[in-house]
């Protein structure tokens, strides 16, 4: 349980300060690949991990599914995400909503809901020196 209040101290520590900055920045295109806003070290319990803060822009359809080796915390900046873990149905998330995976989870839905990319902001905490990629 103190893991996870670490966790959500760290998430709300973070988000509201990478919003201000991504509200400046020009939207993304099609073909722009993840990018690292953030990195930082913790401490603690915690210090074999890295908080990590990132921009995804989901194209169209469907992607590919994956897993992540530390939980993921999303937010959706512009458009309308597909989402689902673990085959469940999917559901469609919209701008200023959240999503949120647990380690391990089997990420089976993704992708922008509308013909144009989506852009998203996502938190996780994964081991250290990895991009959070299981």
């Amino acid at each position: 349980m103190e893991d996870r209040r670490t966790f959500m101290a760290l998430a709300t520590a973070l988000f509201p300060a990478s919003l201000i900055t991504l509200s400046a920045q020009a939207p993304p295109t099609a073909s722009a690949p993840p990018r690292e806003l953030a990195r930082h070290t913790l401490t603690g319990p915690l210090a074999a991990f890295d908080a990590l803060l990132i921009e995804l822009h989901p194209g169209p359809g469907q992607g590919r599914e994956h897993t992540h080796n530390g939980p993921v915390l999303g937010y959706v900046l512009e458009g309308r995400v597909r989402f689902g873990v673990n085959h469940e149905p999917e559901r469609i998330v919209g701008v200023g909503e959240t999503f949120f995976e647990e380690t391990g989870a089997l990420h089976s839905t993704w992708g922008s809901a509308d013909p144009t990319p989506a852009r998203v902001v996502v938190f996780m905490v994964v081991p250290k020196a990895t991009n959070g990629a299981a």
